[in-house]
C-alpha cells in the first residue's frame, strides 16, 4: 500500500506548487489520523445530515470523491518552489524526484499533515469504514481517492488559497477559515526569536514576556485581515465583504520571489509584540496578555497595511514607538497609565467593555500612525476614548 504519484502543477500566483495523487481509503485514512486531531476547532462534523448519509452509502457503491486538499510540511528534500517552477517553464518532468518525493510523502508523520479542503469527505470516508466488518471494509479500504499535496507551502500562501476558494460559496464562516489555519499560523510564528505559543490544550498561563497563547495570535490575525478590530460576524454581508478584504491583504502580499518572513506584515508585527512584551517593565506584563489589545493593534496595523500613503508612517511609528520604550521604559511610552485608566472609566452597564475597549485601542494607534509617531500616546488614548 502506497501513494502514487502523477504529477506537479506551479502556481504562479502563490509561487508554491502541489503534487497530484491517488491513494487508497486506508492509507488516507490513516494519514488524516492525526490531522484530523489537530483540527478539531474546525466545523462541527456533521452528523444524521441526510446529505451526508446519501454520501456514506454511495461510498459504499463505490463513488468516486472529488479530490482532497492536504498541504504538506518538512517534506525533505524537496526542492524549492523557484526550481519547480523553471521545471514547469521548460516542460520537464523530473521522474527522479517525482519517485523521491513518494518515498517521503508515503513516510510522511501525521502530525505533518494538514486537511485543507475536504474534512467532511475524510469523515464521510471515515464512518463508512466503521460501519464495514469483515471482507466488506476490506475491499472498501482498497478504494481510491484522489489528492492535491501542497508541499511546503508557506502560510500565507496557503492562507490566502483557502479563504480564495471559500469566498464563493458558505461553507464555513471566516473566523472558523482562520482557526483552521491557526495551526499552520503557530508554526510559522514560532520562528520568531524569543517568542513562545502555546495552546489551550496545554493548560498554560502567561507568566513571562514573549509568551502568547494560539487563540489570542489567531484572533489577531483576524483582525489583521479584517482592519477592523470589532465585527458582527452574522451579518452576512459584512462576512463576505470581510473575505474580500482579507482575500485583498494577503494577495497583495504575494510577490514572486515568495512570502519570505522579511515580506510578511503579520509576522512582522506579531515580531514587534514580541520585542515589546521584553522591553516593557515586568509590571506592565499585563498589557500585551489582554486579547483586546493585540486585536486593535492588529486591526490599526491591517488598516494601515491597506493604505500606501499610510503604510510608511505606520512603519515609522511602531520604530520609534519601541526605541522609545527601549531607551526609557520606565517613562511610560505607550500610556500605559492613560490605557488603565481610561478602560476602567468605560460604564459595563451602557456598553460591551470589550468591544468599547477593542474600539479604543485601534482608534488610538490609527491616530498615532496618522501623526507618524510624533504625538504623544497619551493624547492618542485621550482620542481613542473620546
Amino acid at each position: 500500500m502506497t501513494i502514487e504519484i502523477f504529477s506537479l502543477d506551479y502556481d504562479s500566483r502563490l509561487a508554491a506548487y502541489c503534487v497530484n495523487a491517488r491513494c487508497e481509503y486506508q492509507w488516507f485514512l490513516e494519514k488524516t489520523t492525526g490531522a484530523e486531531d489537530n483540527l478539531k476547532i474546525q466545523r462541527q462534523i456533521i452528523k444524521g445530515s441526510k446529505p451526508y448519509a446519501t454520501l456514506r452509502a454511495d461510498l459504499k457503491r463505490g463513488c468516486i470523491l472529488p479530490a482532497i486538499v492536504l498541504a504538506l510540511k518538512n517534506i525533505e528534500n524537496a526542492p524549492s518552489a523557484d526550481t519547480i517552477k523553471d521545471w514547469h517553464t521548460n516542460n520537464i518532468t523530473n521522474k527522479e524526484f517525482l519517485n523521491s518525493i513518494r518515498d517521503s510523502i508515503d513516510n510522511i508523520s501525521t502530525a505533518d499533515v494538514y486537511i485543507i479542503d475536504g474534512l467532511q469527505r475524510t469523515n464521510a470516508i471515515r464512518q463508512t469504514a466503521d460501519e464495514l466488518i469483515g471482507t466488506e471494509k476490506q475491499a472498501f479500504l482498497k478504494n481510491r481517492i484522489r489528492l492535491e499535496l501542497w508541499i511546503n507551502i508557506p502560510f500565507g500562501a496557503l492562507a490566502y488559497r483557502m479563504l480564495l476558494l471559500n469566498a464563493g460559496q458558505k461553507p464555513m464562516s471566516m473566523k472558523h477559515q482562520v482557526e483552521i489555519l491557526s495551526m499552520k499560523l503557530q508554526e510559522e510564528l514560532s520562528c520568531i526569536p524569543k517568542i513562545t505559543i502555546y495552546t489551550s490544550l496545554e493548560g498554560r498561563r502567561r507568566t513571562q514576556a514573549g509568551q502568547f497563547h494560539l487563540s489570542k495570535l489567531a484572533q489577531a490575525f483576524q483582525a489583521w485581515l479584517q482592519g477592523q478590530p470589532t465585527v458582527d460576524l452574522k451579518n452576512l454581508v459584512m462576512e463576505q465583504l470581510l473575505a474580500e478584504s482579507a482575500i485583498e491583504t494577503l494577495g497583495s502580499s504575494l510577490s514572486a520571489d515568495q512570502q519570505t518572513q522579511a515580506n510578511d506584515s503579520f509576522v512582522q508585527l506579531v515580531t514587534w509584540f514580541v520585542n515589546v512584551d521584553f522591553a516593557l517593565p515586568s509590571s506592565k506584563l499585563d498589557f500585551l496578555s489582554n486579547e483586546t489589545v493585540l486585536q486593535g493593534i492588529a486591526a490599526a496595523v491591517g488598516t494601515a497595511d491597506k493604505n500606501p500613503s499610510l503604510k510608511d508612517r505606520k512603519d515609522r511609528a511602531l520604530r520609534t514607538l519601541l526605541a522609545s520604550l527601549i531607551s526609557d521604559p520606565d517613562s511610560d511610552p505607550f500610556g500605559i497609565d492613560s490605557f488603565i485608566s481610561l478602560r476602567q472609566g468605560i460604564d459595563p452597564s451602557r456598553v460591551n467593555v470589550g468591544q468599547a475597549t477593542r474600539d479604543m485601542v485601534y482608534r488610538t494607534f490609527r491616530e498615532y500612525f496618522l501623526a507618524d509617531g510624533t504625538k504623544p500616546m497619551s493624547e492618542c488614548w485621550q482620542f481613542g476614548a473620546a
